[in-house]
């Protein structure tokens, strides 16, 4: 590797110049008055003075001087992180020269980027040092220079001798502050030539692998090796040599990456140990013998075997920028617990095929390693190609592709079938590309679809357990004791099951996407699609605005569904709130996190705000007008649920619909009739209309029994006998006690009233018909005859009429 004399000059030099002024606020608020503007010398009066702030400055700045953390662990980690580097480029080149296919590349050019990055973060810290040691210097020389003039004339106006000595005390310790910054100083510039050097490697590395990259993307569909039949024989030694070549190589990267990764790999640990401790609990939950966890004793059977997966697949969110040898060592150990938790939950007739994908994926890693090797790696290569393509071939012809998408769910039964005979196809195009001599697109496809397969299971088991520890959570303290799990738990597991499996399904499809390099492209026409604009004058609006303002409404709707369902269900039921009162607080809730949400889409659309104030007026005049009923029955809504004169669940009457309110909207209410229908009421017609409210506050109803009975009855054993009717009602209240009147004389009757109260509200002329029963039989039983109406007639004949 060539280094450029003057790029470490040029990095110094702009990033001197980038980071300039990153110190400038906190060396002025440290400065004394006079370096802001320095005289030319200091007035003989204020000498004393001055040097007590200077004594002042020297010390802070001894304080501040030496390097901190950041700086002294730059500079122990520097030689290490040479030879790591100078070793890895050094490999870099090595598989460059062979040839890799696109996944080794793209590897190589994340490590590589990775390591740049950190560079570039260490170069941030020096350079801000940097900064502030030049400051530091050039206030000490203006300093020196101050001093020296103001000792040239106190010698000329002859200041006393102690005088004259402080000031050259001051001389020294600032000439020894100065030599102790140029030291500081010159380690600092050095150090920033050492990682400049780093980064020029580094800049290097990429545009070797770039090219490398170029060259393997363009020949993926150019025969890059000698077809199958003029491939020579290999001197017997290059078998062990590659072998040897390839397993010091992934070793000495994951060597490195233990060394780097240390904390992280503890903490890693103790991520597989919290699962296992998980798992265990849930397996003895399940093992206790609870109807509903039956289904289960197989999927938590091997819980340790269940954490690791768990553990491995955290792997990508633990780790940063993993070398590929760990990706394929993470995937190698992985294999083994897949295979156990799937052989207890996948049919028996399923083994073999599950055996078969194993041996694939283990061969396809030992064949990556005799990738040097053509003439042993190719027909290698060749025979398990065509292993895959007989075991596609029998599990399509066989109906075993059905039974493998019945471990998926129901609706995967069509879309895993269509992935194996895409999978076929794959395999067949990969082994006719291999006999060719297209090895780079042969590989791609190859071990691709072996991954993606492979990936597959792993998901499979995920979403399996994931699944299953939603059943156990959903039936366990706390979460069982909730209100919204005991009257909706088979909903929340249904949505719960739709998200872990939409979850498992991305996380392959991203996995599959990824490992044939189209994840990043995808990415990339996306952020295209996102980024069209659409401009017409004044007006700059992107898809991607649409997308996030469609979005966040969306979100502020899910959210306000989602507060209200747990304070209906879990907090307001736990509080002494008077009826109607959890119901206001919840749709006021509702409504207002929509309205945050519509302003912040509206934020997220890029719109300002002033001028939405400007077309608010405007359309709120427009509204005044043209939406007046609207507004209207809005308002209205907000004043019935604020005061709340009406509330859900009361007996109302308006106009001549009776019923019960079920639901007080935005725009309108909804009562259900007595009769079963439901009738829509606008909301202001319970602000400005008569409405008539058979729900008190105390929750109680009066019926009102009108009883009259034949003249010569007695009246007191008319009221004793309805008296007791009314008290052997079970739904007739004993407070306030039934009471029976009696109303006065009519004209062919005696005329009585039985005033009754009840907390049945739901069913009051249900009450009032079995009082008026039980009144006219105990009347009956009482000798009291019930008098009906009377009515007298009388004929007239017209004398003229002939009889």
């Amino acid at each position: 590797m060539r280094v450029r004399a003057g790029f470490g000059i040029a990095v110094l030099a702009v990033t001197a110049i980038t980071a300039h002024g990153l110190g400038r606020n906190e060396s002025r608020a440290q400065a004394p008055a006079e370096v802001q503007d320095a005289p030319a010398s200091i007035p003989l009066p204020e000498i004393a003075r001055r040097t007590e702030e200077v004594g002042a400055l020297l010390r802070s700045l001894e304080v501040q001087l030496p390097p901190n953390p950041h700086v002294k662990a730059i500079e122990a980690e520097m030689p290490e992180l040479s030879e790591r580097l100078r070793a890895r480029f050094e490999w870099s080149r090595q598989m460059v020269e062979t040839r890799p296919e696109l996944g080794v590349v793209d590897t190589l050019v994340e490590r590589w980027q990775a390591a740049r990055l950190d560079l570039r973060s260490r170069m941030e810290v020096l350079t801000a040092r940097a900064v502030w040691l030049e400051q530091q210097r050039a206030r000490l020389i203006q300093l020196s220079e101050t001093w020296t003039r103001t000792r040239a004339d106190a010698r000329a106006a002859r200041v006393p001798e102690p005088v004259a000595a402080r000031i050259d005390d001051v001389r020294a310790s600032l000439a020894a502050a100065q030599a102790r910054v140029e030291a500081e100083r010159t380690e600092t510039l050095l150090l920033q030539e050492r990682i400049a050097r780093e980064l020029a490697r580094c800049e290097d590395a990429l545009a070797l692998i770039g090219r490398a990259r170029q060259r393997a993307t363009s020949d993926l569909f150019v025969r890059d090796s000698l077809p199958l039949w003029s491939l020579h024989r290999d001197a017997a030694g290059g078998f062990v040599q590659a072998i040897g070549t390839s397993l010091s190589g992934h070793l000495s990267l994951l060597r490195q990456f233990v060394a780097d990764q240390s904390a992280r790999i503890l903490m890693h640990v103790g991520v597989f140990l919290g699962l296992a401790m998980v798992l265990l609990w849930v397996r003895r939950v399940t093992r206790a013998g609870p109807a509903w966890a039956t289904p289960l004793g197989t999927i938590f059977a091997r819980p340790v075997a269940a954490a690791l997966i768990l553990a491995l697949l955290a792997s990508s969110w633990i780790y940063s920028g993993e070398p590929d040898a760990v990706r394929t060592l993470i995937g190698v150990i992985a294999l083994a617990p897949t295979v156990i938790v799937l052989r207890g939950i996948m049919a028996p007739v399923l083994a073999p095929w599950l055996y078969a994908l194993a041996a694939f994926f283990l061969t396809d890693r030992v064949r990556e390693l005799l990738i040097g090797m053509p003439l042993i790696e190719r027909p290698l290569f060749l025979l398990e190609t065509l292993a895959a393509v007989v075991a596609q071939t029998w599990l399509i012809r066989s109906g075993r592709a059905r039974e493998v998408a019945a471990a998926f769910g129901s609706s995967m039964e069509r879309v895993v079938p269509a992935l194996f005979g895409l999978g076929l196809l794959g395999f067949l195009i990969a082994f006719l590309a291999g006999i060719v001599g297209n090895m780079s697109l042969a590989r791609l496809l190859e071990s691709g679809l072996l991954t993606s397969a492979y990936l597959g299971l792993v998901m499979l088991v995920a979403y399996r357990l994931a699944e299953g520890l939603i059943v156990v959570l959903l039936r366990v303290r706390p979460l069982r004791l909730l209100g919204m799990v005991l009257r909706h738990r088979a909903v929340l597991e249904y949505r719960a099951h739709l998200l872990v499996r939409a979850l498992a399904i991305l996380g392959w499809l991203a996995g599959t996407l990824e490992y044939f390099r189209l994840l990043e492209p995808v990415r990339a026409g996306a952020a295209r699609i996102l980024a069209a604009e659409v401009s017409r004058g004044a007006l700059h609006l992107s898809v991607g605005d649409v997308v996030a303002f469609v979005v966040t409404v969306w979100a502020g709707f899910a959210l306000s569904r989602l507060i209200r369902f747990v304070l209906d269900e879990d907090v307001f039921p736990h509080l002494r709130l008077s009826p109607g009162l959890p119901y206001a607080l919840s749709s006021v809730i509702g409504y207002t996190i929509v309205f945050v949400g519509f302003i912040a889409a509206i934020l997220v659309l890029g719109v300002n705000l002033d001028r939405v104030t400007i077309l608010g007026g405007a359309f709120g005049v427009g509204v005044g007008f043209g939406l007046q009923n609207v507004v209207n029955n809005f308002v209205s809504g907000l004043i019935v649920l604020l005061e709340r004169p009406v509330r859900v669940g009361d007996a109302v009457q308006i106009g001549d619909v009776q019923g019960e309110v079920r639901r007080i909207g935005i725009r309108s209410s909804t009562v259900r009739a007595w009769q079963g229908a439901e009738v829509i009421v606008p909301n202001s017609m319970l602000v400005a209309e008569k409405v008539t409210n058979w729900t008190p506050v105390d929750r109680r109803r009066r019926i009102d029994l009108a009883v009259n009975v034949a003249y010569g009855c007695a009246p007191d054993k008319v009221l004793k006998v309805l008296a007791e009717v009314a008290h052997a009602n079970p739904d007739v209240a004993d407070v306030p006690a039934p009471q029976a009147v009696f109303i006065g004389f009519g004209d062919n009757a005696l005329r009585f009233e039985l005033w009754a109260w009840t907390h049945r509200l739901d069913r009051h002329m249900m009450v009032k018909s079995d009082l008026g029963v039980a009144a006219y039989a105990a009347l009956q039983n009482a000798g009291v005859a019930v008098a009906g109406p009377r009515y007298d007639v009388r004929l007239y004949r017209d004398p003229e009429t002939p009889t």
